[in-house]
């Protein structure tokens, strides 16, 4: 029997992973958490297989890659499974590079999340079915990067045309190819990368 522990802020979330997890003869769930703070107490006293890890917590508590390379520096024998409403392919690499046993999008079903938490306490790395690693079509051009970044500088597409000095139909064609290869859909899940930048 695997002993999982749970991270997440959203009530309705949690209690609902626990009351299924909890329902598999697989798994033992030796906590259930909303905060940072009680899931390392329980990292600390007891014996955990696999912490299922909500990637945004609230406000004020260690959040995404901070708090999984918290978790991996001290409790590098636990396998972290990250848990989160918005994947993308940014997200998924980096947290796979900083030591993510994971990733499994809050889209998903309870029983997507159980195969996941066997999958990654086998050893093996979990990612949504979508996902496809670092291949050249994935890769962002100078231009596509470039014009991610005067998006999130507060710029709208027309501001870019009239500063590069090329079309609006150029610089929207740029912004929505960057989009499909990030796997992004809104403004919004582009704000979201703003501090992972420095690895595009």
């Amino acid at each position: 029997m695997l002993n999982i522990a749970l991270l997440d802020d959203h009530d309705v979330v949690r209690h609902g992973s626990y009351v299924h997890l909890s329902q598999d003869p697989r798994f033992h769930v030796v906590g259930n958490h909303a905060t940072t703070r009680a899931l390392v107490n329980t990292l600390l006293h007891h014996l955990v297989d696999v912490a299922v890890v909500d990637y945004t917590l609230a406000e004020g508590d260690l959040q995404g890659m901070e708090l999984l390379r918290m978790l991996r520096r001290r409790f590098p024998r636990v396998r972290v499974l990250m848990f989160s409403a918005n994947v993308h392919h940014v997200m998924i690499s980096n947290t796979l590079a900083a030591g993510a046993a994971g990733v499994i999008s809050k889209a998903e079903t309870l029983d997507e999340l159980a195969r996941a938490i066997g999958r990654v306490a086998a050893g093996h790395d979990h990612v949504p079915l979508n996902y496809r690693d670092e291949h050249a079509e994935h890769r962002l051009s100078q231009a596509e990067r470039e014009v991610l970044q005067l998006c999130l500088s507060g710029l709208t597409v027309t501001d870019i045309a009239q500063q590069r000095h090329r079309s609006i139909k150029t610089i929207s064609t740029q912004k929505h190819a960057a989009f499909r290869k990030l796997g992004l859909r809104t403004d919004r899940d582009l704000f979201t990368l703003r501090h992972q930048l420095a690895v595009w």
